[in-house]
């Protein structure tokens, strides 16, 4: 096959024998596919599958999604159903004063920390 543009012969790729290159312009055209006789016109998706397995398994998801909303229907119902359990108040311990306790330790910690974060701060800046 010669070249388009230059008219040279164009020879197969070596890395890819679909491509013919033009050593003289450098350029690199598709290689036409030959047609077998066996083929037909129609065109044919690989990656489509029959239509009896096509239907087999969307009769499959339908199920699986009719018995996914049964599911849940069923839960919600029993969530409905369930009373909710009030706890008793006997449980708690009401006699916890906080009168005996202390804010000195409070406030040191609280200057603690405004110290800590302004030394921190003036080592940031001085650089």
């Amino acid at each position: 096959m010669k070249c388009p543009i230059c008219g040279e012969t164009l020879r197969p790729g070596k890395k890819d024998p679909n491509y013919l290159l033009c050593y003289s312009c450098k350029k690199k055209f598709k290689a036409p596919q030959k047609k077998t006789s066996g083929e037909s016109k129609e065109q044919k998706y690989s990656n489509i599958p029959p239509k009896a397995v096509r239907d087999k398994r969307e009769r499959e998801m339908k199920k699986a999604y009719d018995d996914l909303l049964a599911v849940e229907d069923n839960k919600s119902k029993k969530k409905k159903a369930k009373k909710r359990v009030e706890p008793e108040e006997d449980l708690y311990d009401d006699d916890y004063d906080d009168e005996g306790v202390s804010m000195v330790p409070i406030i040191v910690l609280g200057i603690a920390i405004i110290v800590a974060v302004a030394v921190i701060a003036y080592m940031l800046l001085k650089k």
